[in-house]
């Protein structure tokens, strides 16, 4: 009776072992290729979905229709690869002023073809919104270098003006105090010029507005800033009055300022007038800005939003009358100043900014940006 060498049993299960592990290897990387190639396809994917909802929520923050947002989505997915079929299979979903765009695509395997198994649906998707430049995070550039007190624009009528008063320059302060008492201004002059029963606009004085002097913005970044750092001069002011902000400020921020109407840059604002322009709005003053600026007028603000306003121009002579009856120490003054009118138009848009995708209110300055 023949035996089976003991040395040959073992070889025999050496080769079977090595063949599972052989085929197991073979198994990883057949897998390993097609994770790569799904991998690839995805990521084609995830760019198109995310050119789609940013541009969908820019066609809703220039108040486009739902249906011009959705093509606008459909006409970027396609310039980022997508074909017709992928584009049959994709989704755009738009819901108030947020959209979130599907791409999907069928895409071929390698190694799976072995086993009849050719395509499989890869997707990815991305989500948007036209939002309000407000909350930590949120960011715009083109910014007027303008800044109003918060309390003061968010109580101002939409269409109301909104007067940048010089209290500092020509010493003549806009207050109205009545039995002692510290009244709004318009409860001591007259502020309703058209006799309709409303004030025609609310005065902005010391503390309610400054100049900005922007930080530089760095040589290589791609927000261009037009108007090269003076300091606090007012030939860097005057640029940027005309050429608005090229940095881009993200909220909360200390920025630098000046007090004051700085008579030298009327041209500049004139040259604005009737354009629709982002005012940074603050919550306090004297923050730790490391500003450049020095003098008695020197302050730094503290932006917590950004706010509509349309350039109605310098008014080199502002008047305030006294309301009948009011008592001989309440007298007619006049300064210098710079009117805007609160815009709620909802036209009012940063093309580089970001929102943390709370819904716009109608003042605000609005952008588009991918979100959570």
């Amino acid at each position: 009776m023949n035996k089976l060498h003991p040395l040959r049993g073992e070889r025999g299960q050496v080769l079977i072992q090595f063949a599972v592990i052989f085929l197991g290897l073979l198994a990883f990387v057949a897998l390993t290729i097609e994770a790569g190639n799904v991998y690839s396809v995805r990521r084609q994917l995830q760019n198109a979905a995310d050119a789609g909802a940013l541009a969908a929520a820019r066609e809703l923050c220039l108040n486009h229709s739902e249906q011009a947002a959705t093509a606008k989505a459909k006409d970027y997915m396609v310039r980022n690869g997508l074909n017709a079929d992928a584009l049959a299979l994709s989704e755009v979903t738009i819901n108030g002023h947020r959209v979130k765009v599907t791409a999907r695509m069928l895409a071929d395997t390698i190694m799976a073809r072995a086993i009849n198994w050719n395509e499989v649906t890869v997707g990815a998707s991305a989500k948007a919104a036209c939002g309000g430049v407000n909350g930590n995070g949120a960011s715009a550039c083109g910014l007027w270098p303008v800044a109003v007190d918060l309390n003061t624009f968010e109580n101002a009528q939409c269409g109301q003006s909104i007067v940048v008063w010089d209290a500092d320059n020509d010493k003549i302060s806009a207050s109205c105090t009545i039995g002692g008492g510290v009244r709004d201004v318009c409860d001591c002059y007259d502020c309703d010029l058209d006799d309709d029963g409303s004030n025609d606009f609310v005065i902005a004085t010391t503390y309610s507005r400054g100049w900005m002097d922007f930080p530089d913005t760095p040589n290589d970044s791609v927000y261009t800033d037009p108007c090269k750092s003076n300091g606090c001069g007012a030939s860097e002011l005057a640029c940027r009055l005309r050429s608005d902000y090229g940095g881009r400020v993200t909220l909360p921020a200390c920025i630098a300022g000046l007090r004051g109407i700085k008579a030298g840059v009327k041209d500049d604002v004139n040259a604005r007038a009737g354009q629709t322009v982002g005012l940074p709005l603050f919550t306090s003053i004297n923050c730790a800005s490391g500003s450049n600026c020095s003098g008695s007028d020197a302050e730094s603000y503290y932006v917590t939003n950004f706010g509509c306003a349309s350039v109605t121009g310098w008014i080199q002579n502002f008047v305030l009358n006294p309301k009948p009856g009011m008592p001989k120490s309440i007298k007619k003054i006049s300064s210098k100043a710079v009117l805007v009118t609160k815009d709620c138009s909802g036209n009012c848009m940063t093309f580089c900014g970001s929102t943390t995708g709370e819904p716009p209110k109608p003042w605000e300055m609005r952008a588009a940006s991918l979100v959570p």
